[in-house]
């Protein structure tokens, strides 16, 4: 069956010139098998790598926006102009391990209703990068901010939320893939439809996996296929600036949610508190993080 998947791979690029060469060049070896097309959409890159990729790739598809619109906007933009069954979205720090494409279809095709299927991500110093999530819930945030998600680290509860109590060692169903390799089919996305892009950087993959989910779709995490991943690779340069936003986004998460709870007037009233309550919480515990951030980068 995998032999037969036709492929668009969605590459969204910013400022990428030090890891777009590994990415394309893992990529196209690693598609040679399938039709496909690659779709690489820049988010007004500066530093070479349109330039790049005209050079070196000219068969690609680029979409080379004039500003930074950010993830999910791009992705759409490349889903947009997807033309294959299947989607492969990619980040650009990424080497793809030869199989991966096969053993990530596999999966797909094992699956009653397939929705997003994600690799096992390591560094490039090849320690595993535990990835998976669970859907972000408001108690996850007592770990999250007093520390006791690192003390207790296996704990399904101080730790739900990144999945401690996974060790990522075997394939199985999971909440939420990481989003910087999501495979899912062009069927899930004409049902779902694109992403939210009111999470322009961060918490597009968690709300686009919950939509997923809820549609009656299966998320799952497949071992046997290995990406490569610079973590941080397309953000650490603005790091403080990302710590801001990945805590706005996890509040938009929060505010989104909560408005579409189906529950009586009386609950959702005594409720409705809560998602700016966690925007607080989340608001306090962003400065310590970003100072630290700020410092360092000045340093």
């Amino acid at each position: 069956m995998s032999d037969q998947a036709n492929i668009s791979a969605i590459i969204i690029s910013y400022q990428g010139i030090d890891f777009i060469l590994d990415c394309l060049q893992s990529l196209t070896r690693e598609l040679e098998n399938f039709e496909h097309e690659i779709i690489i959409v820049d988010n007004c890159s500066d530093d070479g790598t349109v330039e790049f990729i005209k050079k070196n790739y000219p068969t690609a598809h680029l979409i080379k926006n004039d500003s930074n619109l950010g993830f999910a906007k791009a992705v759409n933009q490349g889903i947009m102009m997807a033309r294959r069954d299947y989607l492969w979205i990619l980040n650009q720090d990424i080497r793809i391990r030869p199989g991966c494409l096969n053993s990530l279809l596999e999966c797909h095709n094992r699956l009653d209703q397939p929705g997003v299927v994600g690799p096992r991500f390591v560094g490039f110093d090849n320690r595993l990068q535990k990835c998976c999530r669970r859907f972000p819930r408001y108690h996850h945030l007592i770990g999250e901010m007093t520390g006791l998600n690192l003390l207790f680290k296996k704990s399904g509860f101080f730790n739900g939320w990144k999945m401690g109590d996974f060790d990522h060692k075997v394939s199985r169903a999971v909440q939420q893939p990481m989003g910087a390799a999501m495979l899912l089919s062009h069927q899930v996305v004409d049902k779902v439809g694109l992403m939210d892009e009111q999470f322009g950087m961060f918490f597009n993959d968690v709300d686009y996996c919950l939509r997923i989910e809820k549609a009656g779709f299966e998320n799952y995490y497949c071992f046997d296929a290995v990406i490569e991943h610079f973590l941080g690779g397309s953000s650490s340069r603005h790091k403080p600036k990302m710590v801001w936003l990945g805590h706005l986004g996890m509040y938009r998460y929060f505010c989104k949610y909560e408005k579409r709870r189906g529950s009586s007037f009386m609950v959702r009233f005594i409720r409705m508190p809560l998602p700016h309550l966690a925007g607080l919480l989340l608001f306090l515990s962003a400065i310590p993080r970003w100072l630290y951030h700020l410092i360092r980068k000045v340093i």
